[in-house]
């Protein structure tokens, strides 16, 4: 091993401080955007049906517009709050768990599952506060009648990405692997 290549175990552990700090600013970019679009829009837990206003970002592509979800992903499992809670917390906890004794020393593996754990806390501060999540970010063709997404959050969009990095990571990583000869 060259001088400035750090051991298997520090290099692991760097990964897993830098996923404690990838959890923690997660966590705060997405209660502060949250925060501050529930004001700038004037979403109300009392009117859960959306905000009257909306800031247009890309005319005919991307707005902001506030959205109160009782669900999961595009709305499902409404009105289930206490075991969507429930499977929020066991997965907070098995991810936390996975993230301290996984022994892969996978850069990518460490941001994916940091990703996916800020996202997930990010919601379930959310759900255990208002009984919903606030969504607020919209992409749509045109106009929102012809075609739109369902509206998602910060906290959404870091679970899609470390949830695609693990997928890319298992298709695609293993087969890098084997070419080079190394094992994680």
């Amino acid at each position: 091993m060259t001088e400035s290549t750090p051991e298997p175990a520090a290099r692991l552990w760097r990964w897993k401080i830098a996923g404690a700090a990838i959890v923690a600013v997660g966590i705060v970019a997405d209660l502060w955007t949250k925060d501050l679009m529930q004001r700038l829009l004037g979403m109300s837990p009392d009117n859960p049906h959306g905000s009257e206003r909306q800031i247009e970002v890309i005319d005919g592509f991307f707005r902001f517009a506030g959205n109160w979800n009782p669900g999961v992903t595009f709305g499902m499992a409404a009105g289930l709050t206490q075991p969507i809670l429930y499977f929020t917390v066991v997965a907070c906890v098995g991810i936390s768990a996975w993230l301290l004794v996984t022994r892969n020393s996978s850069r990518v593996l460490h941001v994916a599952l940091s990703l996916i754990l800020s996202g997930a806390i990010g919601n379930l501060h959310d759900r255990v506060r208002f009984q919903m999540v606030r969504d607020f970010i919209v992409v749509y063709w045109k106009d929102p009648s012809i075609w739109q997404w369902p509206a998602f959050n910060v906290a959404d969009s870091m679970i899609v990405v470390g949830v695609c990095s693990i997928l890319w990571l298992e298709l695609f990583g293993r087969k890098r692997e084997a070419a080079t000869g190394s094992a994680s």
